[in-house]
């Protein structure tokens, strides 16, 4: 930070003029000198650095390409070297970032984004960029190459790279700050550096910048990274930005320093170099995780161009130390530069001796040039279980032979006429790489396969969809004559065995397919079950040849002739039983059926046996209740229902009938009620319905012709007329009593001539009028309609 009153007004003005403004007492840079770069980026963060002119605070606004809301991270510490890390990011997300020192926004736009790693098992395709040596100007054909490959990288590349590998002497000839800036920032620019984040390993010229640099690593190279040190990123934590290692997808990375010293004396060759263990515990922490691993740094242990490993003792020692170990733990692909040139060997190990030494019979763990993608009938390194190709990509800016014409023997390809870089693609278990040369021409290719040439045996249900994918990324043809298809889907009926075979027939998937016997489902119904609506029943149901909680499942029911037409769907069920009741709308009927059906239309369905429906029953009186005594009378009974009906009739025996109208013909010696005692069916025990009684007119009391009154009319709606045929006036009460002689009506009366009774309220049946008057009783029999 810079105060007023430290800095003298003249220079202070000169300062404003040339480069920063003044607002509330700080000075905001506005010149961006270096960066944008990206560093350190894994599946949820990543570390953004960038140099200004002067010093200021650091700030980073950031969002998704599908959100609208903008993040924000902060520095307030002033500083030049501005290094900012985002964290808690999506994985697999694109991202674009902004770059603001001050109140200025010095980087914006569409060259400055990233897209987060995946998690291990998002297994989307990794790109990457390989490539050493490449940062010299100091020979116009250097620089001339140096463009070239740049330019044919844009022009070749996937649509987005992941990782941008360096191998080592990435800035000539000394790695220094003004070399580093001209010969790679200012170089490759923002269109590259402004959204691929790339990992370095050191090579001998980047120590070159002091004299003491590989003792005290006081070096450039260090000042300018950012690398996970820390197993920010997987791995065995290093401590040092020397040498590293971390994980992206499904790749184990390690990068090494080649030319530095442990301790001031240990190269990474010797055994009693902290780097050198550490080396071994990564790999082997490192075991059975991830499904490639890749080594870089910088000095190659087989290479016969501008350097030679058969000569110098830092080739020979690192061939002779480090290949045992990337033997041992399967290293998959170790890649160099320090040789100004393109050198590409077999699948190869247990080599560790003069190139004289190398045998191809011996040494090849494939004897194959793996140029499957470009030259036809060049065979993949298929089932890749050990051996390491060794590559050396050391010609993306400086281009020199020492004039040997002969190549290491375990060199597949080496190029030193032109230069070029390395450019492939992991895409879970298949690794597909190119050397792009500086003509656009691509010279060398290899494609490396793990886990293929599967034989499966699968064991599927009868009517199950099977997918079948190629063990390999890429398409395949099927022997059921689905050509150009990386899998089928289908459904098989009886055991089968399907093959596939790539498009080149150098790789073959075999499926066993045994399918089990074909699903039924029953249910378990006995046979002449008698079925009552309204009550719960049990349906049980039972699954063969698949497992019963695998489905779900309905019950349907037949119509009463036992089709399935228009099943009635009853329940829904993923265990058996079911537990239902049936519609009181149901018709009664004797060919009825269930069936369950699962959600799947694969299997055999058998029916329930046939079986009947019921409905409760009901029983009420029917016609005249009310029935005079001493003669022969009809008790009619209705039923509903299911027939046989059982029921019972006070005072008369139990009875059974098929009909569903009864008479009973009775003679009642008394006067009395008959009332319906119970009734019941299949079903059980049903409804009496509310006109359960029927009675039984007593006798009535004799009436003489010669009593002085009479009643009128009878029977009668609702009003009598009592007329007094005497001459004097009756005075009493008049009650009127049911059959059973119970009280229903009663007045005081007094009437010369007549008097009206209004009994509109009683209801309809036989009655008893009772006139009770200076010591006469007169009785009369009325009939209320």
């Amino acid at each position: 930070m810079l105060h007023l009153k430290k800095i003298k007004v003249a220079f202070f003005s000169i300062l404003i003029i040339q480069c920063c403004c003044f607002q509330n007492g700080k000075l905001y840079a506005q010149n961006l000198t270096r960066g944008p770069y990206l560093q350190q980026l894994s599946s949820n963060g990543v570390i953004i650095r960038w140099r200004t002119d002067i010093q200021s605070n650091s700030i980073i606004n950031f969002s998704t390409a599908e959100s609208s809301s903008t993040f924000s991270q902060k520095i307030e510490e002033s500083t030049q070297e501005h290094i900012v890390q985002l964290t808690n990011l999506q994985p697999n997300t694109k991202y674009f970032y902004s770059v603001v020192s001050g109140a200025k926004t010095l980087a914006s736009g569409k060259d400055f984004y990233f897209i987060t790693a995946p998690t291990a098992g998002n297994t989307r395709p990794i790109n990457i960029w390989a490539m050493g040596d490449f940062g010299d100007d100091s020979k116009e054909v250097y620089v001339k190459n140096q463009n070239a490959v740049r330019e044919q990288y844009l022009k070749n590349k996937s649509n987005y790279t992941d990782l941008w590998l360096w191998l080592g002497d990435n800035a000539y000839c000394c790695g220094t700050d003004i070399e580093y800036q001209r010969q790679i920032f200012d170089f490759y620019g923002s269109s590259i550096l402004g959204n691929t984040v790339f990992f370095p390993s050191p090579g001998n010229h980047e120590y070159y910048e002091t004299s003491t640099g590989q003792v005290d690593k006081k070096i450039n190279y260090f000042n300018v990274i950012s690398v996970p040190t820390k197993a920010e990123m997987g791995g065995v934590a290093s401590n040092t930005k020397e040498y590293y290692s971390f994980n992206y997808s499904n790749i184990h990375f390690i990068s090494l320093d080649s030319y530095g010293l442990d301790e001031g004396k240990y190269r990474l060759s010797d055994a009693r170099s902290k780097q050198y263990q550490w080396l071994i515990s990564d790999l082997e922490a490192n075991k059975g995780k991830s499904l490639w691993t890749i080594v870089f740094f910088h000095h190659p242990p087989y290479t016969k161009r501008s350097h030679d490993s058969n000569a110098e003792p830092d080739l020979v020692a690192i061939r002779e130390s480090l290949v045992p170990i990337f033997d041992k733990y399967k290293v998959d692909l170790v890649l160099n530069g320090h040789s100004h040139s393109y050198e590409r060997s077999y699948l190869m190990k247990g080599h560790t001796g003069h190139s004289m030494t190398f045998d191809v019979n011996t040494h090849a763990v494939q004897n194959v040039n793996g140029k499957y993608e470009n030259v036809v009938g060049s065979k993949p390194i298929i089932n890749k279980d050990e051996g390491t190709i060794y590559c050396v990509v050391g010609s993306a800016g400086r281009l020199d032979w020492n004039g040997d014409p002969n190549p290491h023997p375990s060199s597949v390809y080496s190029n030193v006429t032109i230069g070029g870089s390395l450019l492939f693609t992991i895409n879970e278990n298949r690794l597909y790489a190119k050397w792009v040369a500086a003509d656009g021409v691509i010279r060398d290719n290899f494609t490396v396969f793990k886990n293929v040439n599967r034989n499966v045996k699968l064991a599927v249900d009868y009517g199950e969809k099977v997918r079948l994918n190629t063990s390999w990324k890429g398409s395949g043809n099927w022997s059921n004559k689905i050509l150009n298809q990386p899998f089928i889907e289908f459904v098989p009926k009886k055991d089968t065995i399907i093959s596939v075979v790539d498009s080149l027939g150098f790789m073959k998937d075999v499926f066993q397919i045994n399918v089990s016997p074909q699903p039924i489902i029953s249910v378990e119904l006995a046979e002449n079950t008698k079925v009552c609506i309204k009550n719960t029943l049990t349906v049980p149901f039972s699954v063969k040849n698949t497992s019963l909680d695998k489905w779900t499942y309905q019950l349907e029911l037949s119509d009463l002739n036992g089709n399935f037409n228009k099943p009635s769907v009853l329940a829904k069920s993923s265990t058996s039983p079911f537990q239902i009741t049936l519609s009181d709308t149901l018709k009664e009927g004797s060919n009825y059926l269930f069936r369950v059906r699962p959600n799947v239309d694969f299997f055999e369905v058998v029916s329930s046996k046939s079986f009947s429906v019921s409905t409760p029953a009901s029983i009420s009186f029917t016609g005249n209740k009310t029935l005079a005594f001493d003669t022969l009378v009809n008790l009619n009974l209705r039923f509903t229902g299911t027939p046989p009906f059982t029921y019972k009739i006070s005072s008369l025996p139990e009875n059974t009938t098929q009909l569903k109208e009864v008479s009973i013909k009775v003679k009642p010696k008394a006067g009395g009620i008959y009332t319906i005692e119970q009734i019941g069916n299949i079903c059980g025990a049903g409804m009496i319905l509310a006109d359960n009684s029927l009675t039984i007119l007593s006798p009535l009391a004799t009436e003489d012709e010669n009593q002085p009154i009479s009643v009128f009319p009878n029977p009668t709606l609702g009003e009598i007329f009592i007329k007094n045929h005497t001459v004097k006036p009756i005075k009493g009460n008049l009650y009127i009593q049911n059959i059973e002689g119970k009280s229903v009506f009663m007045k005081q009366v007094l009437f010369n001539e007549s008097e009206k009774i209004d009994i509109h309220e009683l209801p309809a049946g036989f009655y008893i009028l009772k006139i009770k008057a200076q010591g006469l009783t007169i009785t009369k029999k009325i009939i209320k309609h």
